[in-house]
């Protein structure tokens, strides 16, 4: 009776040896992850005034309507678009176009107080814009923004007046072109030039 006992806490002596590189790393984890959420609870603070400052000139700048006096963003995150009564902007229904220019303000504003080189990757970044709010977001995130602006567009939305404004900013125009294979399967391929405007 004895022994089937000592054999199984044999197993369970080796299972715990075997188990102790792991936990180690584990506790290792938890020590950095704990690190880094006190340098972020201290920095935090120090740039959230300046975040806000950077959205608010963004916002200005892409926006066409002048309604915004200064974004002020709280210690607990919460973000208030101020108009010159001093009421919250985000209390009245917002367009999907002014919640975007609110979007791209954030990021423009994180890469200005962050000074890191990094490229900004922008989707469709056009797709519920007005023609002025086009306009606008197209210069101030080829002109203001961060070293290199990677816009990934439709053949409608970068086009005209659009990539006029911008024409001497564009350093490398790719197109993703669709090839049929046979069968109705197809694969695409990336080449130089940017539809029939380029």
């Amino acid at each position: 009776m004895l022994s089937p006992k000592k054999q199984e806490l044999a197993r369970m002596l080796e299972g715990h040896e075997k188990a102790q590189p792991a936990l180690r790393r584990a506790a290792t984890a938890d020590s950095i992850a704990s690190l880094i959420g006190s340098v972020v609870a201290e920095c935090y603070p120090m740039h959230i005034d300046e975040v806000a400052a950077e959205m608010t000139t963004a916002y200005r700048a892409m926006a066409h309507k002048s309604l915004l006096k200064e974004i002020k963003i709280e210690p607990d995150c919460t973000v208030r678009l101020l108009g010159d009564n001093g009421r919250d902007m985000r209390t009245m229904d917002s367009s999907a176009g002014e919640n975007q220019i609110f979007a791209l303000a954030l990021i423009a504003a994180i890469s200005l107080v962050s000074k890191r080189s990094f490229p900004i990757v922008m989707d469709t970044p056009l797709a519920r814009l007005d023609t002025e709010h086009r306009l606008r977001v197209l210069k101030y995130f080829t002109e203001k923004v961060g070293e290199q602006v990677i816009l990934l567009s439709q053949p409608d939305e970068v086009h005209g007046p659009y990539l006029d404004a911008i024409r001497g900013r564009v350093g490398k125009a790719l197109k993703v072109e669709h090839v049929e294979i046979g069968n109705g399967v197809g694969r695409s391929q990336v080449v130089d030039g940017y539809f029939e405007e380029m």
